[in-house]
């Protein structure tokens, strides 16, 4: 049973623990697996099977957080360099069939929006990652950061907006050249 619920939200999984690990494959890795021992660890615990999406999420999550908060404590400088891969996935994966300057374009907003996601604090990163790339609910994100709703929409509005003041210029920016 646990196998199957890992087998079916493992890419999912893997994706947010990439994007939490600022694109450090080798860092998601091991953050995938000690979130997979932990739930394995954990699975009896699990009261309704319908939730083991958000369960899981929880868990990465939290898993993610306590790391960041021990190297925190270690004086230790996480990783500032994202792969961006993920995002021009996403990107591609809804656009019309790209001229090479469409393709260009979009890998630098890309890599603006990680560069932009990257630079927030630990906890506003993994709010909006929740949230707005995996599409939970507040109140789902709120269970998972163990935190009341009114402090994940409060944080999800802090990273909104500090993201939309790092992307600002460049998206200006953006648009100018597109007019030309």
């Amino acid at each position: 049973m646990f196998e199957e619920l890992l087998a079916e939200h493992l890419d999912a999984l893997y994706g947010t623990a990439l994007r939490l690990c600022r694109g450090s494959a080798p860092d998601a890795e091991d953050l995938l697996q000690d979130a997979s021992l932990r739930a394995f660890g954990a699975f009896h615990s699990l009261r309704d099977p319908g939730a083991g999406r958000s369960w899981l999420f929880t868990i990465l999550t939290r898993t993610h957080l306590n790391r960041v908060r021990s190297h925190t404590r270690r004086r230790e400088t996480p990783e500032a360099d994202m792969d961006a891969a993920a995002f021009e996935e996403a990107l591609a994966s809804w656009s019309r069939p790209a001229t090479p300057l469409d393709v260009l374009e979009s890998r630098q907003i890309s890599e603006r929006i990680a560069t932009a996601i990257d630079n927030l604090p630990p906890e506003l990163s993994a709010t909006v990652t929740l949230m707005d790339v995996e599409g939970f609910h507040q109140r789902e994100v709120a269970v998972m950061l163990d935190l009341p709703e009114g402090t994940v929409a409060s944080r999800l509005f802090r990273a909104r907006r500090l993201l939309r003041e790092q992307l600002a210029v460049p998206a200006a920016e953006f648009l100018s050249r597109r007019s030309r």
